[in-house]
């Protein structure tokens, strides 16, 4: 099945990432023969207005991925990146702009809040630069704060990074970032999005973007955040996708001026288990993929653990 058909079939009503895997996982899906496909599926091609409108909603988006440099990859194409491929809610369809190269480097998704503590500002470019060096892409979302530091790093070093978007890739969210994409990509790097053209920015597809990052990423860094920031949806997607969760530690400073912006870090790093329990909304098997990160002593163990978990398909190993 080709990546337009996949796209026209998301786009009919009621279809979602799961569906489609699970039609493209029984290798028997033919569009020529509607009885192959499942029935929710199969009902509404059969539908001709219904057929109609999500094929010319496929040609309109091919169209413009065209006119505008985007590659539109899909479960069928042998670009799709690995580490999502076994994840059966995934996104069905990713919109990809820049160096595709990006997609197939092990991965460190590094995030936080978007009002890190003048140390935390110091610390994500030190752990970038740190992960760069030891050969890791580093996956963020472009937002305000930590995200955008770690990118900047990443252009800074001449290195490719991913930016995950929560939009389509007809705008750039917030507006102020939009040079950083820029030169993301001139630096080898990758905007990539699994919302269509013509999506814009809202609330709940922020979420929604959490987990595809986490899923990009072969373990998640949260550099700062308070007890009920944004970064704790990527880190609970993590662990929920048997990612690695590593936590930094705060610095003594941050800890005795009572920084808002650490709490969720020492919670995570010296609270109980059940509150660690509740924060991440996880089991307590997976804590046991939670890593605090006290300083650099802490680096070898870190970089050992994200060595073993490096997929043996990923084309680009350490």
């Amino acid at each position: 099945m080709k990546t337009r058909d996949i796209l026209a079939i998301s786009a009919l009503s009621g279809v979602g990432p799961v569906a489609i895997h699970k039609m493209l996982e029984s290798g028997a899906a033919d569009l020529a023969d509607l009885r192959t496909l499942p029935p929710r599926i199969a009902n509404s091609l059969a539908n001709a207005s219904e057929r109609n409108a999500a094929f010319e909603y496929a040609d309109k988006q091919f169209d413009w991925a065209e006119s505008h440099g985007v590659t539109i990859i899909s479960r069928a194409d042998r670009l799709y990146p690995s580490l999502l491929a076994k994840h059966p809610d995934a996104p069905a369809i990713l919109f990809a702009k820049g160096s595709l190269d990006a997609l197939t480097l092990p991965s460190i998704g590094i995030i936080g809040t978007r009002e890190p503590t003048a140390h935390g500002k110091i610390a994500t470019k030190r752990m970038t630069a740190a992960f760069v060096k030891e050969g890791f892409g580093v996956v963020s979302g472009l937002a305000l704060g930590c995200d955008a530091i770690a990118h900047e790093e990443c252009v800074t070093l001449d290195a490719p990074g991913v930016a995950v978007l929560a939009h389509g890739l007809q705008t750039v969210a917030p507006k102020r970032n939009a040079k950083l994409a820029d030169a993301l990509l001139a630096a080898g790097g990758l905007l990539v999005s699994e919302f269509a053209f013509g999506v814009e920015p809202q609330p709940r597809l922020f979420v929604q973007r959490d987990k595809t990052q986490a899923l990009l990423s072969q373990a998640i860094v949260m550099m700062q955040s308070d007890l009920k920031g944004g970064s704790l949806h990527a880190s609970r997607a993590a662990l929920k996708y048997g990612r690695i969760l590593i936590v930094p530690y705060p610095t003594t400073s941050d800890i005795s001026n009572n920084e808002p912006k650490i709490q969720a870090n020492l919670a995570l790093a010296d609270g109980p288990s059940e509150e660690k329990l509740e924060l991440l909304g996880c089991s307590r098997e997976d804590l046991a993929r939670l890593m605090i990160v006290r300083g650099r002593d802490d680096y070898p163990d870190m970089f050992g653990k994200m060595r073993s978990s490096i997929e043996p398909s990923q084309t680009r190993l350490l």
